[in-house]
């Protein structure tokens, strides 16, 4: 005994309306050739994928309501999985999916996003904090450099000459080891 079923796919949007018509009528020739009696197809329109399928961000939706025997239900689907134009399709059975509901789908609007040049370069720094910016970190920098500079000149404090005796280089590492060297 035939079951109704739903199928819904998923054409790409870079196929034009003459195309998907020729789609929608080879997915019609694949439920026909395993004993499918149509129903109804319904194009619920072009919607925004939520996540890119095969580099496409969005897809025509087809809805295409069916009978058929639950054997032929499978070589439909195999049919269907190895069609090339399609992103993605489902088949349910009617009752399991809510057929009778109606949907409340929301149709792709196409968005215009303002020019380059009407956009703001820095929308969170205005001209004088990218100067205040630019001052703070030479600072740093400068401040970087004496703290280098120091370390360097301690170092050389305790660097032994060759006219130094053994004596005199114990006593200046041991002074060198009892002060407190922070940051060096």
């Amino acid at each position: 005994m035939p079951a109704r079923y739903e199928l819904l796919y998923i054409i790409p949007s870079s196929f034009t309306d003459e195309e998907i018509g020729t789609i929608e009528t080879k997915v019609s020739g694949i439920l026909a050739k395993y004993q499918a009696s149509i129903e109804s197809t319904k194009r619920l329109g072009k919607f925004r994928l939520a996540y890119p399928i095969e580099h496409q961000r969005h897809g025509h939706y087809v809805l295409v309501m069916f009978e058929a025997e639950k054997p032929n239900v499978a070589k439909i689907e195999e049919n269907l999985r190895i069609t090339s134009e399609l992103l993605r399709h489902m088949i349910l059975r009617a009752d399991e999916a809510g057929s009778d509901q109606k949907y409340d789908l929301v149709q792709f609007m196409e968005v215009n996003v303002e020019s380059k040049e009407d956009r703001p370069r820095h929308r969170d720094r205005t001209p004088a904090t990218r100067r205040e910016v630019a001052i703070k970190s030479q600072q740093e920098i400068k401040s970087g450099v004496e703290a280098l500079e120091v370390g360097a000149q301690k170092k050389e404090d305790v660097i032994a000459t060759p006219d130094m005796s053994s004596e005199d280089l114990d006593k200046k590492i041991e002074t060198a080891l009892s002060e407190d060297v922070t940051g060096v």
